[in-house]
């Protein structure tokens, strides 16, 4: 029974952006947690192809600390919708977008919403130059707060390369 109820919620999820005329975007992977939709154990995820704005991403946008001038980090982070549904990232060294910057795209492997009402993602950063690397991000319930942290599996404000960002 909760394989069909399953199966009906894939489906609808699959069909809703067609009646929502939404096609047009570009196709982003999306993990739905099973959890979430039928009650099945939290370490059973699927993947589905998602079509979507990713303009909508609640990442998209400016975000700033500027605690983090001339820090050795990154204080200005700007993640921009492209009208081809690819994600831009670009990163400067202080929060008024001066000194170095670092540009490149932001793709999406999963994204999910945690207990507390965060919005979660696991994306692969690759700037311009060809460096690439794995990144966690979380966003506060309210939108407000944006913490990054790269090469873990969970984020840890304690832990190595973790940043805070707050909306422009």
């Amino acid at each position: 029974m909760k394989i069909n109820f399953l199966l009906l919620q894939i489906i609808l999820l699959a069909t809703v952006p067609f009646l929502l005329g939404s096609m047009s975007s570009i196709d982003i992977t999306d993990t739905i947690r099973v959890e979430e939709i039928a009650g099945i154990p939290a370490n059973q995820n699927i993947q589905v192809e998602w079509s979507g704005d990713v303009s909508k991403l609640p990442i998209i946008g400016t975000w700033i600390n500027a605690d983090y001038n001339n820090d050795g980090r990154s204080a200005r982070v700007d993640y921009i919708a492209g009208s081809d549904g690819t994600i831009s990232y670009a990163a400067f060294d202080k929060a008024d977008g001066s000194g170095n910057v670092y540009k490149g795209t932001v793709k999406y492997l999963e994204r999910w919403t945690d207990t507390e009402g965060r919005q979660c993602g696991k994306s692969i950063v690759t700037l311009d130059l060809g460096m690439s690397w794995e990144t966690l991000d979380r966003i506060s319930a309210d939108g407000k707060t944006l913490e990054v942290q790269s090469g873990v599996s969970e984020i840890d404000p304690k832990g190595p390369r973790y940043s805070v960002y707050y909306r422009k």
